[in-house]
């Protein structure tokens, strides 16, 4: 029985340091590959969840966690982490618990409140942190917003297919 919880753990622990390296990775790429930025951000999404699903919700923090900080220390351009930190890592953690909800349309609700809220703050600190001396011509805000809402709803499909996915030809075999 004590072997078998080791190797439970030593299984977590050699999975999570994959999925780190690999979201590492991608989050990397994304720093410097342009034209696939979101996409690199986009993958690098999909391990926090998957983390999340092997250890029933604890290991996805720690992943989130460590990543996080690793992306700060060995990124060269460490503003590319902010993307991950702020929206791409923390969302696959707020997907696990929301998505516990029974009711469908509470859900979705809820996750473009969160959304929402993300945005809008995020825009408020980088927008008066670093754009504030740039004029840039732009839609009206509500514009943007309900595009970014679009987005992400195709954002938040293609995430729940990647899970399903990784549910069901990996979950258990690894």
């Amino acid at each position: 029985m004590e072997t078998d919880r080791k190797r439970s753990s030593g299984r977590r622990a050699a999975l999570g340091g994959l999925l780190l390296a690999l979201s590492l990775i991608c989050i990397y790429g994304a720093s410097f590959v342009p034209g696939f930025e979101i996409t690199l951000y986009t993958l690098s999404s999909v391990f926090v969840p998957i983390m999340m699903i092997e250890t029933k919700g604890k290991g996805g923090w720690a992943l989130y966690g460590a990543c996080s900080i690793l992306a700060l220390v060995l990124l060269p351009n460490k503003l590319a982490a902010f993307p991950y930190i702020f929206f791409f890592g923390i969302y696959g953690l707020i997907k696990f618990y929301v998505e516990k909800i029974k009711n469908p349309i509470l859900q979705l609700s809820l996750k473009f409140v969160i959304f929402t809220v993300i945005m809008v703050v995020v825009y408020r600190f980088f927008y008066d942190l670093f754009f504030s001396v740039i004029t840039l011509k732009e839609g009206p805000a509500i514009v943007l917003l309900l595009l970014g809402e679009f987005l992400f709803f195709l954002y938040d499909i293609l995430l729940t297919g990647a899970i399903n996915f990784y549910y069901k030809r990996f979950y258990g075999r690894i």
